[in-house]
């Protein structure tokens, strides 16, 4: 795979360049495949709403600004796509009661600390790495979709907050008080796990 930049790969395709185009495919169909895995739906879904985010890339080329990251960008275009995906598949209740209950949350939980902050010490192993890597991947699962949404993109993916925020359509606090929460969540099902609890 080339190193050309994503930025040159995308002014490329902005002129209609279908070579870069499938550079840049090559170098995230499985990236977005893992975030549509993580988010609880098959393999096949998966496979076919990463390749339906890269025909939106595609579609919408000329409105990716240079100034934010591609994955800023794709990521957005990737959620957007999981949301119809699971509107069409009568998700969308489900996913109304847990903003419901996130936001709940957030209103009894107040300011959080910036020591809640994702630093390489919080960061769960790779979740392909098998063993305790499995565990982290069921741990992460098993967590509410709000709390799953900014692990995958703020520890996975190694978004900044402020990329976290903009994709989820959510105020950065709120993103920093789910990722301490889902944290302390995960330690505690980690925990359990190991006690055989």
């Amino acid at each position: 795979m080339s190193e050309t930049p994503d930025a040159e790969l995308m002014a490329r395709t902005a002129r209609g360049d279908e070579r870069a185009f499938a550079e840049l495919v090559v170098r995230y169909q499985d990236v977005l495949l893992n975030f549509f895995l993580r988010k609880g739906v098959s393999y096949h879904d998966g496979q076919d709403l990463a390749q339906r985010t890269l025909l939106r890339l595609w579609r919408y080329r000329n409105r990716y600004a240079p100034t934010a990251k591609l994955t800023t960008f794709l990521f957005l275009l990737a959620g957007q796509v999981a949301i119809d995906f699971f509107r069409a598949e009568g998700h969308r209740h489900g996913l109304e009661e847990e903003l419901e209950r996130q936001a709940e949350v957030e209103a009894t939980s107040g300011t959080m600390s910036t020591s809640g902050e994702t630093s390489a010490g919080c960061r769960p192993s790779d979740p392909d790495d098998g063993g305790s890597g499995e565990r982290v991947r069921r741990a992460v699962a098993s967590l509410p979709p709000g709390m799953r949404d900014v692990v995958e993109l703020g520890v996975f993916q190694d978004l900044p907050y402020a990329d976290v925020a903009e994709i989820l359509g959510i105020p950065e606090g709120t993103v920093k008080s789910r990722m301490f929460n889902a944290l302390r969540k995960l330690k505690e099902l980690m925990d359990e796990r190991r006690s055989g609890t």
